[in-house]
């Protein structure tokens, strides 16, 4: 990603389109100048100074870029809920250490971060009871822009991930009981309702519902 040349560009708010390169908002306006009219199609989105996106190589050559939509980011709170259904088996350190690595600021917490995280991991655990049976089939969400993909298949959830890594997307992965996915996919959904989740999983191919 390069570094926006658009000095005085405001920050894209979550879930905004932006540009790829440099990061910087995106309007659904093509450029005010276009110097290749008659030549090439002018494109469909801008820098909010009116100048074309950032060039990238496309099919055809060097092209402005096509914006990608910025996911919301989670809350403290929401960020610890879905860290330990990730990683159920993780300490209080492993959390602030994850927590402190993603740019979250600890000390907004009410009271004393390693306290108040460690008092919500007590609560997590006591209202969810997750207690995984053996038997619980394990899913993989590959997340991306505004899209998520659940898949039963790691092979497959590897390719996925490479696809959106070649799209220019920065790339999360989990691994997750299925019980705990569908415990998490309502908060996601809440989170951003934008978000296209697509579960290609077998079992969810062959359910009629």
């Amino acid at each position: 990603m390069t570094t926006s040349p658009h000095a005085h560009a405001p920050a894209a708010a979550p879930g905004s389109p932006r540009c790829p390169e440099c990061g910087d908002p995106a309007r659904p306006v093509g450029p005010t100048e276009w110097p290749l009219a008659g030549f090439a199609a002018r494109p469909a989105a801008s820098h909010a100074d009116g100048t074309p996106l950032c060039p990238v190589v496309g099919p055809h050559g060097c092209q402005p870029a096509d914006p990608v939509g910025v996911p919301a980011r989670l809350t403290l709170w929401q960020a610890v809920r879905q860290t330990w259904l990730a990683h159920p088996d993780w300490a209080l350190a492993d959390h602030l250490a994850w927590l402190n690595g993603e740019g979250y600021d600890t000390d907004t917490a009410d009271g004393d971060p390693a306290a108040v995280v460690g008092r919500w991991l007590a609560e997590h655990r006591r209202t969810t009871g997750l207690s995984l049976p053996a038997s619980d089939p394990r899913v993989y969400v590959v997340a991306g822009g505004d899209m998520v993909a659940v898949l039963d298949d790691p092979a497959a959830a590897g390719t996925q991930h490479a696809v959106m890594q070649a799209a220019g997307l920065e790339v999360v992965a989990y691994t997750l009981a299925a019980s705990q996915w569908e415990i998490l996919r309502p908060l996601v959904r809440a989170v951003n309702p934008a978000l296209v989740i697509t579960d290609v999983r077998h079992t969810a191919l062959d359910d009629p519902a």
